[in-house]
């Protein structure tokens, strides 16, 4: 039986408006938000940020929860638990899934929180990643016994990431394999640094 890397969804209504889909698990949005999945786990139990759990040990989070979380490191201050959250109804409401923009957030007469165009870039990409991978990675036990591949193939995600990561280019994975798109293997090498294996860390996303 074939399975695509796909999570469950969901949204939730918020002031007329709905939640992004939750599509993400703490590594990947450990991976975009530059942060540990430490730090991912203190805030769902802080609660600031809300997850879905369609089991016990599922957990998935949304768009809008991975760029919260950027937008809190990247303060680089230690804010109370209600500014916390109040940055992620901000970004609930007033920033587009859809098609992010740069914007601001007062938090007081002297502390702005930003979201500007690295962070831009990044939401951009985290949806775009979110896209890929569902039309790309499939795990399916009878295929490289299990292991995460590009749809179609017998390519392994991890190999993907590996011939990158040395200096092979996309160019030249289309070469080896040109009934492949380059979208596939830009996914590919994403799903592997955030789905490191056992014993190795989260690469974060750097915009590369």
């Amino acid at each position: 039986m074939t399975t695509r890397t796909r999570s469950p969804r969901r949204t939730r209504g918020a002031r007329g408006g709905e939640r992004e889909r939750c599509s993400f698990n703490r590594r990947e949005v450990a991976y975009f938000a530059d942060i540990s999945v430490g730090q991912v786990n203190k805030a769902i139990e802080e609660k600031v940020v809300k997850p879905w759990r369609p089991d016990a040990r599922s957990v998935f989070l949304g768009w809008e929860d991975a760029l919260t979380l950027a937008l809190i490191d990247r303060a680089r201050l230690q804010l109370p638990r209600q500014t916390k959250r109040r940055i992620y109804e901000w970004v609930w409401t007033s920033v587009d899934a859809e098609d992010p923009k740069p914007g601001e957030l007062a938090l007081s007469d002297v502390l702005v929180i930003r979201l500007d165009g690295p962070l831009v870039s990044m939401a951009k990409e985290l949806g775009r990643y979110r896209d890929r991978r569902e039309r790309y990675i499939t795990t399916d036990p009878k295929i490289q016994g299990g292991e995460p591949v590009i749809t179609g193939t017998r390519l392994p995600v991890a190999s993907v990431a590996a011939r990158l990561r040395a200096g092979d280019t996309l160019e030249e994975l289309a070469e080896d394999y040109p009934k492949v798109p380059k979208s596939a293997f830009q996914a590919a090498r994403i799903y592997a640094d955030a789905h490191p294996r056992r014993g190795r860390p989260v690469r974060p996303w750097r915009g590369d």
